[in-house]
């Protein structure tokens, strides 16, 4: 048996992002790109009243995966970050 002072912690974080991305994903995936853009628009509302909004984190984010998807859904995403300034 394993001993918990050899516990990974950053293999279960590891875990928990991939399993919290995957729920995202499943949640929002069939809605409308306008009920997204609405939902999107909320969460930023909401995480800007509680000054939790990273916009600085948000675009690294997006510019680091600029190479993983075809350049017309990276301007498109690109757009949408402008408009969350």
């Amino acid at each position: 048996m394993a001993k918990l002072s050899n516990f990974n912690s950053s293999n279960s974080q590891k875990n928990v992002n991939e399993k919290s991305l995957q729920e995202a994903y499943d949640k929002y995936k069939d809605l409308p790109q306008s009920e997204l853009f609405s939902t999107l628009m909320t969460e930023v509302a909401k995480q800007k009243e509680n000054g939790t909004f990273d916009f600085n984190a948000l675009e690294n984010m997006v510019n680091g995966m600029q190479n993983t998807m075809p350049k017309e859904n990276f301007e498109n995403i690109k757009r949408i970050l402008n408009r969350l300034k």
